[in-house]
């Protein structure tokens, strides 16, 4: 089916959302190349005012999916990604996280962007860092089987997502796209961690990540509305598996004596003098808490423990204060750069 301008502008607007085909139309008119940004713009303006459903983000999905670039061979890997969109200054935890997950073996394939409002995206950090993202499919997967670890660039891995850019900037407000996103990694990854900054969405992703199939997931949302698992107050988190969706709200934390607006979080330059601190054994506070406890969820994702389970936290405190991480992390910018240099 197609949808005309104005069917779409009535579909955006229903409150019980659209159906998989009405949704799957609207995203051809919007990436169709043919619609004015203006009413573009006010089509998601639209849909994010009155919300979007889970069935509506598994069709988004699944579009992007099939259009994004892919791997030659499937892998088995692992995904921690946020939404970002809090609107305070961060950390990129869960690139951190990714890094001592890594470390311990775990096949790390993240997707991600440079920040939309300001330089700290999880791609800001790596630039600041001096890794090499940028780079072809086929560089990204001897990445990943050479160092257990690649990144995988958002815009790079869909072009399609050209076509709507424009529909993005001109929006005053976050689009299904900042939700689509974190779900849409074209590597297609068997385990995630996702993070989210609002109860909501956070609902709505798990609802998502079940639909399209996810093995085994979690989706949080932190105190106080960070998309992270908090040490500063209670996390909400979903886990999602094949047996279903359950929800709870894990009250304890490791710093409740600390505000959280006294983490260290800035742009991209300033948070990787941040992460050297941290992985090489200088940051002790409770930031170097959170990455653990946000690391220790993903390892027991992937080895199929309890969620929050204290042989997690502790695996991932060992591999930030032994230097394993940090090591990790300087073989990767090493081959990322050689990699680079073969490109150029």
């Amino acid at each position: 089916m197609s949808l005309t301008l104005a069917a779409a502008r009535a579909a955006v607007c229903r409150p019980g959302g659209m159906t998989a085909d009405e949704t799957r139309s609207l995203f051809a008119l919007l990436m169709g190349g043919n619609l004015p940004a203006g009413d573009g713009a006010q089509l998601l303006e639209s849909w994010s005012t009155r919300g979007e459903t889970a069935a509506e983000l598994v069709a988004v999905v699944q579009e992007l999916l099939g259009r994004a670039l892919r791997p030659a061979t499937t892998v088995r890997c692992l995904d921690v990604v946020g939404t970002g969109g809090s609107g305070l200054d961060r950390y990129n935890v869960s690139t951190t996280a990714a890094f001592v997950a890594a470390a311990a073996g775990v096949p790390v394939a993240k997707h991600g962007n440079k920040g939309s409002q300001r330089p700290n995206g999880s791609f800001d950090l790596l630039e600041a860092l001096g890794v090499p993202y940028q780079l072809p499919v086929a560089a990204l997967e001897r990445l990943l089987a050479r160092t257990g670890i690649c990144f995988l660039f958002a815009r790079s891995m869909h072009p399609a997502m050209a076509a709507v850019a424009p529909m993005r900037r001109l929006c005053p407000r976050r689009t299904i796209f900042n939700l689509a996103g974190p779900l849409a990694n074209p590597w297609r990854p068997v385990r995630q961690l996702t993070g989210c900054a609002r109860t909501h969405y956070g609902a709505v992703m798990a609802a998502t990540l079940s639909g399209l199939g996810m093995e085994r997931a979690a989706v949080v949302v932190g105190h106080p509305g960070i998309d992270e698992i908090s040490v500063t107050g209670p996390t909400e988190l979903w886990e999602v598996d094949r047996a279903g969706i359950r929800h709870r709200i894990e009250a304890g934390c490791l710093r409740p004596d600390c505000d959280y607006a006294a983490l260290p979080g800035g742009e991209g330059p300033a948070n990787a003098v941040v992460f050297r601190r941290l992985l090489t054994g200088d940051e002790t506070g409770p930031l170097r808490d959170m990455v653990a406890v946000n690391a220790g969820v993903v390892l027991d994702l992937w080895r199929d423990r309890a969620l929050g389970s204290a042989e997690g936290l502790a695996e991932a405190r060992e591999l930030i204060a032994s230097g394993t991480a940090w090591r990790l992390f300087e073989r990767h910018r090493e081959a990322a750069l050689a990699e680079a240099s073969q490109v150029s």
